[in-house]
């Protein structure tokens, strides 16, 4: 008995020796890797606290973009102050950023198409092409943005259909806006029988866009001759409408003109 608690007091002491000198040895370096590591973690809170309300109150950008940045800038304060923790406790700088480069490679490959639409995502967050309840024509589809996001953006298309669409196709494709200008174009081509001169056709096309309340004053509308077949003239009308119901706007007056000239000639149709 008194062989084995000699034996356990012999262990015992050998082991507080052990980290007597572990403490002695590491025991400051282990200390400052921990506070870096609760440095960081409290600095990177702020700058996620500081990066959101800066980009949300004084450069208004979008909450989704807000919010992605942030947490970015929280993770990459961590990111650096566990590297130095690590290199805090000995452990060599360049195998770190080795292996980190080596994981960042790895899920880089992996997660390529979801990387290229969260960087198209980015991207149109910031430049800003489109916003949510505008109407674009984009890589073929037509419709009202609903939702824009880091990975897709969901577009309501004139039947009603919803289109989720990945946000690299869009960026890698042309753009057509309808709603940022709240002014648009619209064309009518008019054919002119032989009942009527070019004159009374324009002075009756003025007078029915002047009664037409839909269509805008400014700027003003035009009537030009772009063809003449058979000796019949053929006219078109350029006219302004607003671009929130240009269509309805354009079947009113198409209508108001047909009703207008009544039987004398006078066909209206809609360009390609």
């Amino acid at each position: 008995m008194e062989k084995q608690a000699g034996r356990l007091i012999q262990t015992a002491n050998t082991a507080l020796g052990y980290v007597t000198e572990f403490a002695l040895n590491y025991g400051l370096t282990f200390l400052g890797a921990v506070a870096l590591l609760v440095i960081g973690i409290i600095v990177a809170k702020m700058l996620e606290r500081w990066v959101r309300n800066t980009l949300s109150q004084v450069f208004s950008f979008d909450a989704t973009l807000t919010s992605f940045l942030s947490v970015l800038a929280r993770y990459t304060v961590l990111a650096l102050s566990s590297v130095a923790a690590l290199t805090q406790l000995g452990v060599p700088t360049a195998s770190i950023i080795a292996a980190l480069g080596a994981i960042g490679l790895a899920v880089g490959l992996a997660l390529q198409g979801t990387l290229q639409n969260i960087a198209a995502g980015v991207m149109l967050l910031i430049l800003r092409p489109f916003e949510v309840d505008e109407h674009v024509l984009a890589n073929g589809i037509s419709g009202t943005v609903s939702t824009l996001g880091l990975f897709a953006t969901e577009l309501k298309t004139d039947d009603g259909l919803i289109v989720f669409a990945p946000n690299s196709t869009l960026w890698n494709a042309a753009i057509t806006n309808h709603s940022r200008n709240k002014a648009r174009r619209v064309e009518l081509e008019i054919d002119v029988g032989n009942d009527l001169s070019p004159e009374q056709v324009q002075k009756g096309l003025l007078r029915i866009l002047a009664a037409e309340k839909s269509i805008l004053k400014k700027p003003q509308a035009e009537t030009l001759f772009s063809a003449i077949d058979g000796g019949a003239p053929h006219l078109t009308l350029r006219f302004w409408a607003r671009s929130e119901g240009w269509q309805k706007s354009r079947s009113a007056l198409t209508e108001a003109i047909n009703k207008g000239f009544g039987k004398k000639g006078v066909s209206v149709s809609v360009p390609d």
